[in-house]
């Protein structure tokens, strides 16, 4: 009876809200990277409750080296007097930290469309708190600042005077004065998203940025961009709709990954050059330019081109002087319009000798892709992986009887036929990737796999493909698809 007396003792005592000695207080013993480690995912709100519970608790809470300004977008500041008390708040918490180190610190604030006076408490606030992140040697800051069109906000010189600072994200409707020349930075990671900068903002990166190992911007506005490192190992520019970005030029030895989403209404006066030998992934969607110069990527491993002529050119002409740049890549994706544009421009006569996966994402293949494909493949004898996807959304219930069967595939004696391993194939309106998917079946003898895709009305051109399969020793996977 005594186990079950002390069993019945600790749950009255629980039920009581008393708690047995070995359940008291276990996180406070916890050894204190262990718990910062654990609050660093915490919000400034649940940290600040934490911080009453014991003295330890409150200990962690003035030392924890992340903090996590966010969720005051709709709390506490529906009157100028809530508004100033939570800043106030704020503003003594930093405080009474003193100096110790901030490690992580993100500020996310949607600036108040009230009174000026609101206004310049908020601005005044927030730089503050970047100052004291400063001063206790931040590594790590994010701003994503909301601030109404007639606001004026111009960052502290100090973030990039930061000795300490390793990785800075701006994220603001603002224009970003370019830092001094003579500040120079450790900055390892920039990203900056939604600001205006201008050429000198340029030129403190290739100066100052000595450090620097990945920089993105995501719609920023900006008339040119030059760039020159040695350290720069990753650059992204991403702008969906059309932008003013007027010239591109990226000089950077070491860079080994560039993605580029680039769109713009008319081609004249643009261009993009690129030195970059030692490249091994580009992703780059948007339109063809006139003027572009990608150098020999000798190293490049992974290619994915997803270009549009301009609304004021129809011009492809320089189709196959990027497919030359691209020439060494193991990874070769490209879209229907590149495709059918080898077509308008003659036939392919770069080598594609290193190619192991060729990827087209197209509409369908129609009769004006198919001879620019068999030109490619006809350059690629050793590919061993074709990708073929279509957009099913523009498919119609009857299929279209296109202009190339089988036989007219074995008759272009293609070379890649017999290292092919693997195949996807997306069916689409028409028979042409039918056909090709019975080709490559009878005469690939390493086949390995042939995935098919194919929408539920397409599922009576399944029998064709099993009298096909019946001479190859492939596994042949049928995946029904819903229309998007």
């Amino acid at each position: 009876m005594e186990p079950k007396r002390k069993l019945l003792a600790t749950t009255s005592s629980q039920a009581q809200g008393a708690c047995p000695d070995h359940m008291k207080d276990r996180f406070s013993d916890l050894p204190n990277e262990v718990a910062h480690q654990i609050l660093s995912s915490v919000s400034i709100l649940d940290l600040t409750r934490f911080g009453t519970l014991s003295k330890k608790c409150r200990e962690l809470y003035l030392s924890t080296p992340s903090l996590n300004f966010d969720e005051f977008n709709n709390w506490n500041k529906s009157s100028y007097a809530k508004q100033f008390k939570l800043l106030s708040s704020l503003d003594r918490f930093l405080v009474r930290r003193r100096e110790n180190k901030i490690q992580c610190f993100r500020i996310c604030w949607s600036l108040s469309y009230g009174q000026a006076s609101s206004l310049y408490n908020e601005l005044y606030g927030v730089v503050t708190w970047i100052r004291m992140a400063v001063r206790c040697n931040v590594e790590v800051l994010d701003l994503e600042l909301r601030i109404p069109d007639t606001t004026m906000l111009e960052l502290p010189s100090c973030i990039f005077r930061c000795g300490s600072l390793r990785s800075l994200s701006v994220h603001c409707n603002e224009i970003l004065t370019a830092p001094s020349l003579v500040s120079s930075t450790n900055l390892q990671y920039l990203k900056l998203t939604n600001v205006t900068i201008d050429e000198g903002f340029c030129k403190w990166i290739s100066c100052s940025c000595k450090c620097i190992k990945e920089l993105h911007l995501e719609h920023v506005e900006v008339e040119n961009i030059t760039l020159e490192s040695l350290s720069l190992e990753s650059f992204s520019f991403v702008f969906p709709s059309y932008c003013g970005l007027c010239h591109l030029n990226i000089s950077c030895e070491k860079l080994e990954d560039m993605h580029i989403e680039w769109r713009f209404a008319s081609t004249s006066s643009r261009s993009f050059k690129v030195f970059a030998p030692n490249l091994k992934y580009l992703n780059w969607i948007g339109n063809l330019l006139n003027n572009q110069n990608l150098g020999k990527l000798m190293r490049l491993e992974k290619a994915e081109i997803f270009l549009k002529h301009g609304v004021d050119n129809n011009d492809f002409s320089n189709v196959l002087a990027v497919l030359c740049s691209v020439c060494r890549a193991k990874v070769l994706i490209l879209s229907g319009e590149m495709t059918k544009a080898l077509f308008r421009e003659g036939p392919v006569s770069t080598p594609f000798d290193d190619i192991s996966y060729l990827g087209m994402h197209i509409e369908s293949l129609d009769d004006d892709i198919v001879p620019a494909m068999v030109s490619l493949l006809r350059r690629m004898p050793n590919l061993k992986t074709l990708c073929i996807k279509s957009d099913t959304s523009l498919l119609i219930h009857k299929p279209e009887v296109c202009g190339f069967n089988k036989e007219f595939w074995k008759s272009q004696n293609l070379a890649f036929i017999d290292q092919l391993k693997e195949a996807t194939i997306e069916l689409s309106n028409g028979n042409n990737e039918l056909e090709l998917a019975r080709y490559m079946l009878e005469d690939a003898k390493n086949l390995k796999e042939m995935v098919i895709l194919y929408l539920p009305q397409q599922s009576t051109l399944i029998r064709a493909v099993n009298e096909s399969k019946m001479n190859s020793v492939a596994r042949v996977i049928f995946q029904e698809k819903q229309r998007k």
